[in-house]
This record gives structure tokens, C-alpha cells and sequence, in this order.
């Protein structure tokens, strides 16, 4: 009978400890998360880490970055469930609320500075020379779309004496550029440094515009549900720029393979160009969501109340436990 006990006992003893086993197992299981960015810049210069040097995988994470045409296919992306977050411009995010599409929230932004600069021909020397000219941009409702008319307002010339023509992907801007087709174009480095060359230069950027340029967007349904994995994902992303403030000469070897530029001395202006606009606590503030709107060219979104569908917490989390000040330390 005790020994019946015992084999009894020790089946039952031996049996939880497998299925704790299954358990620990399966919880380190990394979350499968697919991740779209919209441009093959550097503007999302610490994604690229985070995929490259394991520090999504650090934290509990498999993700796939998945790069789309332009900004303006965020929306639906995400929609289609092609994509669990999207990275880049927050201002198509908030165009679509406008238009009743409020299934969204943007829970971070960490580059909140327009960074796309003004390539033209050799015969342009000013703004006002592009009048009655084509400026070229990927998409309509783009980011660069967006900030032809922006930066043509800002120098009292309306976007409807020039021609602007929308030819898909970055790569088409350089190409139409070389072939002397556009006169000018708006493009992230170092994909405009491509045109040095071929004699374009480089007129200017629009750095010192404030807008969401890298901010963080999930479907409202898909943050319900996995509320941690964005948590997780957000730590990764802070971490990452820790790495790219700290680190040049860790960043500059991972830039190729996303950006297709492999001149050094290029790779290294856009690191220099990027950097210093990353935030290292990345909420998405007042202040820049109130730049965004202002800059929309939907009256609707200029009067939409955003807060409800702006998430800091995961962020504020993590500062609060001190997790980003370690990573500078």
C-alpha cells in the first residue's frame, strides 16, 4: 500500500514537474510580431539594430520588418492585418481617424523632426526657380507629398505653380532625377547623396519642422491583446537608440543592407543626420501632435481631439523603472 503511495506520489510529482516544464518552455517562446517602416532611408536608423543585433529577441520578440512604398499605406496595413505596428509618419494614422477610421493607437514617436531634404538640378539655386517646374514624390497623401506644399507655402509659392508627379518608390525619384525627367525631388538620406554623381545637389532640408516622423501605431483590437508584446517592443526600440547615440561605429555596418547605399562616407552623413534627432524617451507629446495636425491638409484632422488615441503608458512605464536611464549609464 506505501509502496503504491509512493509510485503514486512520485507519477503525480513527475508529472507537474514536465508540465511546468512545457509551461517555462512555451513562455519562452518570442512573440511572432510583423513590423512595417516606409522608407529605405536612415530615418529608421534604430530599427535596423534592433533587428540586427538580436536586441528584439533579447526582449521576447520575432519580429519582421516589412518595408511598404510610402507612409500612406500604413493605414491600410495595418487594417488588412498585413502588419501588427507600423513605424513612420503618425499624420496618415491621424487623416484616417479623421475620416472615421478610429480603430487606432499611436503609442510612441521618436523622431519628431521632418527629415527629408531638397535635392535639385544644377540649374536650380532657389525655391522660386521651381515654379512652373515638377517637383516628384512617391505617393499621394506621402510624407514628401505632404511637404512639397509645406515647404512651397513656407517661401509663398502654392503647390499649384509646379507639377508635381508621384512615381512609387524612392528609387524612382533618384532614377527620374539622373535621367534630368523631374527637377526636383524631396528624399531621405543617403538615398539623395546617389545623385552627387550625376552633378544634383543637395538645396536644403526641412529639419526644423516639428512632425511625426517615426511614430508607433497598432490597431486598438490588436493592443487589447497584446498590450506586453508593444511594451516589449517599445523597450526594444529605446534600447536600439541607445546603441545608435552610443555606438557609430556598431551602427554603420548594419545600414547597407537596408538603405542599398554602401558608400561609406554617405552612410556616415546620414548617421550624423539621423542621430541627433532620436529621442530617448519617445512619447508622443502635445506638442507633436499638435505640430502634426496643424500641418494636415484635412481640415478634419485639424480639429480632431487625438487623445484617446495617443498610448504613452508603455513608455512612461519603462522610465519610471528606470530602464532608460541604465541604458545611458
Amino acid at each position: 500500500m506505501q509502496v503504491s503511495r509512493f509510485f503514486l506520489t512520485f507519477s503525480i510529482a513527475t508529472a507537474s514537474f514536465l508540465m511546468a516544464g512545457l509551461e517555462v518552455s512555451a513562455q519562452k517562446q518570442p512573440d511572432k510580431m510583423t513590423v512595417s517602416y516606409s522608407a529605405s532611408g536612415g530615418q529608421y536608423i534604430n530599427l535596423f539594430p534592433a533587428k540586427e543585433l538580436g536586441i528584439f529577441e533579447k526582449h521576447g520578440l520575432d519580429v519582421t520588418l516589412n518595408q511598404i512604398n510610402s507612409s500612406s499605406q500604413a493605414v491600410a496595413s495595418l487594417r488588412s492585418k498585413s502588419v501588427d505596428v507600423a513605424t513612420g509618419p503618425a499624420g496618415v494614422i491621424f487623416d484616417a481617424i479623421a475620416k472615421g477610421v478610429t480603430d487606432f493607437s499611436v503609442f510612441g514617436e521618436c523622431m519628431p523632426s521632418t527629415v527629408l531634404e531638397i535635392w535639385v538640378q544644377p540649374n536650380i539655386n532657389s525655391v522660386k526657380d521651381l515654379i512652373g517646374k515638377t517637383i516628384s514624390s512617391t505617393n499621394p497623401n506621402s510624407l514628401g507629398d505632404l511637404m512639397i506644399g509645406v515647404w512651397l507655402a513656407r517661401n509663398g509659392i502654392k503647390k499649384s505653380d509646379v507639377n508635381v508627379v508621384y512615381l512609387g518608390g524612392l528609387g524612382n525619384l533618384i532614377s527620374a532625377m539622373k535621367a534630368n525627367k523631374t527637377e526636383a525631388t524631396l528624399i531621405l538620406p543617403p538615398l539623395g547623396e546617389q545623385l552627387i554623381p550625376s552633378g544634383q545637389k543637395r538645396l536644403g532640408d526641412l529639419r526644423d519642422i516639428t512632425y511625426s516622423n517615426q511614430g508607433w501605431a497598432a490597431t486598438k483590437t490588436y493592443a487589447a491583446k497584446n498590450g506586453p508584446a508593444l511594451e516589449r517592443f517599445a523597450a526594444a526600440a529605446i534600447e536600439a537608440i541607445a546603441v545608435v547615440k552610443r555606438n557609430k561605429q556598431k551602427t554603420l555596418p548594419i545600414l547597407p543592407k537596408y538603405t542599398g547605399v554602401t558608400n561609406d562616407e554617405w552612410n556616415s552623413y546620414a548617421y550624423e543626420f539621423f542621430m541627433p534627432l532620436l529621442t530617448t524617451t519617445p512619447r508622443m507629446t502635445p506638442d507633436v501632435v499638435k505640430a502634426t495636425q496643424e500641418l494636415s491638409t484635412l481640415a478634419e484632422t485639424r480639429k480632431l481631439n487625438l487623445r484617446p488615441y495617443i498610448n504613452n503608458s508603455y513608455v512612461d512605464k519603462l522610465e519610471s523603472q528606470g530602464f532608460i536611464d541604465k541604458l545611458y549609464r
